[in-house]
């Protein structure tokens, strides 16, 4: 998954003539794009669980509300 910004921050890192700090900003820039990778899941797996749930309790009104009818009669 390359993106412009990755790209740019590459060439910045390869113009670094300290090989100590472009070694640490590599380092920090692949902790960077792992918690952006992290977010991104997270936000994915809220989003499904989101789903999963408005499904049950949409499930769980329908059978009460049936119930709710056949007791009723």
């Amino acid at each position: 998954m390359t993106t412009a910004p990755a790209v740019r921050v590459s060439r910045m890192l390869s113009q670094i003539d300290d090989p100590e700090r472009a070694t640490l900003l590599r380092g920090l820039w692949r902790i960077y794009q792992f918690g952006r990778l992290v977010a991104h899941a997270y936000r994915v797996f809220l989003s499904l669980l989101e789903c999963l749930l408005s499904t049950f309790v949409v499930t769980v009104i329908c059978l009460v509300e049936a119930s709710v009818e056949i007791f009723t009669e």
